[in-house]
């Protein structure tokens, strides 16, 4: 589950080596910041929830709080800390019952989570360089993760082109638990062989990944040119690499409201995955409105035989009244609309499996060595509609950004398959950041 939460309040998520040109010394200021983000999943369509009604997806409260401080000339550090709150029904499988054509969803039940996060970084700057490490930590319930990076950036060509690079590794652990009706929470750690062997049986997804856990590593490389005083292009290339336990631990097909499997999983995936990324951007700043324009994009491929396209456009414009209170307090504005697109290819071993073929099961212990019916495993498009705000008053600012985010597999030119377990949903987030 953590997984999919991470940085999820991030108003804005940085592709690894899209970055502008170095700095050329360290922050002049020291910078405390706090956000808070309010995200929420629309229902599951009634019409295909195998449960007769709308099942209420996640609704995630976090709170995020971020320090930075200069170090004499040429050194920063920084922390990073943050609590979300989730709570909420999510799919579990997806499938065509007998006698019917239509593909319905089974959700699990709403269930509550807490995560808390923690991070810490360095960073050291010269004249046409920097470089920096972090290290990373965070913990719920069921899950813990580390993770470490390190990057740097250096300048030739009179500081008109920068080259930059990073590595990091993380490693996840896994503890999963089920929750009853009652809430009581069933922790695989705390039970005796003979009651593991036992919950095996009715949840082999949640206790068979008991003491899983996966690693990866992560390396980047990218370049920055600077074409004119109003015109910058950026590049650069990722390749990720994960091992271990890649399957959802959550998506049980036992104990269901019908008999849908046979004592399996309803998620095996491969257990490594390989994945690269090219991504290309470009920077205009147009004087004659006082306002840049930004446009990203990104090319995923893996091993999973997943292929995804991103397109991001961001406007920004700056407005500075001419007012006198406005002047005498150095009040300005930016305002920034924007739109992204995402496509993606499906998985190779997503199915939805089809119980007038399958006599009356779903997935069998005789069912291909790798199977899920995730729908972000499946062929599908997405748009993102966005606007943030900025308001700088003398040291404080004031930044608020809202997103609308909608799926559909019609998006991703997929005009074939119906997925109706992939999400839609709305984001907001406020927050202050004050200079000293």
């Amino acid at each position: 589950m953590s997984d999919k939460f991470r940085k999820l309040a991030k108003a804005a998520i940085a592709i690894p080596g899209m970055v502008a040109t170095a700095q050329a010394a360290a922050p002049a200021d020291a910078e405390a910041s706090y956000r808070y983000t309010k995200y929420s999943e629309d229902d599951s369509p009634q019409s295909r929830d195998d449960s007769g009604g709308a099942q209420e997806r996640y609704n995630i409260n976090v709170h995020q709080f971020h320090l930075l401080y200069p170090l004499a000339e040429h050194w920063s550090v920084g922390v990073e800390t943050s609590l979300e709150t989730m709570a909420g029904a999510s799919p579990v499988y997806s499938y065509i019952p007998d006698s019917e054509e239509d593909v319905y969803t089974h959700f699990a039940g709403a269930s509550e989570e807490t995560r808390f996060d923690v991070s810490a970084n360095a960073r050291r700057y010269s004249s046409k360089s920097e470089a920096g490490t972090a290290l990373y930590f965070s913990k719920e319930r069921d899950y813990t993760a580390i993770n470490a990076a390190t990057d740097g950036s250096f300048q030739i060509n009179d500081q008109m082109t920068t080259f930059s690079g990073g590595v990091s590794y993380g490693h996840d652990w896994l503890n999963p638990t089920v929750v009853d009706s009652n809430g009581n929470v069933t922790n695989g750690n705390d039970l005796s062989d003979a009651e593991l062997a036992e919950l095996v049986t009715t949840n082999p997804a949640s206790f068979g990944a008991i003491d899983g856990s996966k690693w990866q590593i992560s390396a980047f490389e990218g370049i920055g040119q600077i074409i004119n005083m109003n015109t910058v292009v950026q590049a650069s290339v990722a390749v990720t690499y994960k091992d271990g336990y890649l399957s959802d631990p959550y998506r049980n097909c036992v104990g269901s409201v019908e008999a849908i499997a046979e004592d399996v999983p309803c998620d095996i995936r491969p257990s490594s995955r390989l994945a690269g990324t090219l991504s290309l951007g470009g920077r205009r700043f147009l004087p004659n409105l006082n306002s840049a324009v930004h446009l990203d994009y990104r090319l995923y491929v893996d091993t999973w035989d997943v292929l995804s396209n991103t397109l991001d456009l961001d406007y920004f414009q700056n407005y500075a009244p001419g007012w006198t209170f406005f002047t005498r307090h150095n009040i300005d504005f930016q305002f920034i609309p924007g739109l992204r697109y995402y496509q993606q290819t499906a998985a190779y071993f997503y199915e939805v499996p089809d119980l007038n073929d399958a006599s009356g099961w779903v997935y069998t212990a005789d069912t291909t060595e790798y199977y899920s019916s995730d729908p972000r495993l499946s062929h599908y498009g997405a748009l993102a509609l966005k606007f943030r705000t900025k308001a700088d008053i003398k040291n404080f600012s004031v930044v608020s950004a809202f997103e609308r985010y909608m799926t559909n597999p019609k998006l991703g030119f997929n005009f074939d398959d119906e997925i109706p377990g992939l999400l839609s949903s709305w984001r907001l987030t406020t927050g202050l950041d004050y200079r000293f």
